[in-house]
């Protein structure tokens, strides 16, 4: 089975990298250097364009995971926005102030998208990756992103391949964080994933962020 390659793009010439040196899926962002917040709306109406699947990311903030009345409004209407332009899938991830999955928001979000949705790194922090997994299973996930609960995906390769053994029948787990040309392959033997999550980000002489064209085909190639 082929692997998928998800690249995290946080403008719009990191889109037109990825989809030129052989990515098979888009996850859309901006403020890359604070984890990763909604794109504008100019960018996600531009995504539209791409011949590749896109994901919108939808974070209101940088931060934690745990969002206002307010924010959670603004949530909704981002997801009402991203429906209303066709985008393939969105991702976000709330939580509870105890590491818990916030069922209920979850929920309610996974219902005005009513499409495939992945949970993003909000799942490292969790206080139990399993009873987390199993939740975001049941309230229909299509995947999780995680980078196993440690600073990179190096550091945790055993809880990602845990998870990966446990779930891999009913919800995808994406290695990410960390993921390079030189790792990728080794990270997904190691773990038996299908999917991988990079960034492949290098910074310009102008001083912005985007993903390396070179990196991103050096790490399709290589698995």
């Amino acid at each position: 089975m082929k692997t998928t390659v998800e690249i995290a793009c946080c403008n719009w010439i990191s889109c037109v990298h990825a989809q030129e040196n052989g990515a098979d899926r888009i996850e859309l962002f901006e403020n890359l250097l604070e984890g990763g917040c909604t794109p504008s709306y100019g960018l996600l109406k531009q995504s539209t364009e791409l011949k590749l699947p896109v994901y919108a990311m939808i974070r209101p903030r940088a931060g934690d995971f745990c969002y206002s009345p307010a924010e959670f409004e603004t949530m909704k209407a981002d997801i009402a926005v991203c429906k209303n332009l066709g985008l393939k899938g969105i991702v976000f991830g709330i939580l509870d102030g105890y590491g818990n999955i916030d069922v209920k928001r979850c929920s309610e979000l996974l219902r005005l998208w009513d499409g495939p949705a992945t949970f993003h790194r909000a799942f490292d922090q969790t206080s139990n990756p399993f009873e987390a997994t199993e939740t975001l299973i049941e309230l229909g996930f299509e995947r999780i992103l995680s980078s196993g609960q440690k600073e990179n995906v190096q550091l945790g390769l055993d809880l990602l391949k845990q998870l990966i053994d446990s779930y891999s029948g009913s919800i995808s787990i994406m290695p990410g964080c960390g993921v390079t040309a030189n790792n990728g392959r080794d990270v997904l033997q190691k773990t038996g994933a299908k999917e991988i999550h990079a960034t492949c980000k290098t910074q310009s002489k102008q001083g912005f962020w985007y993903s390396d064209p070179q990196e991103i085909r050096r790490l399709t190639q290589s698995i």
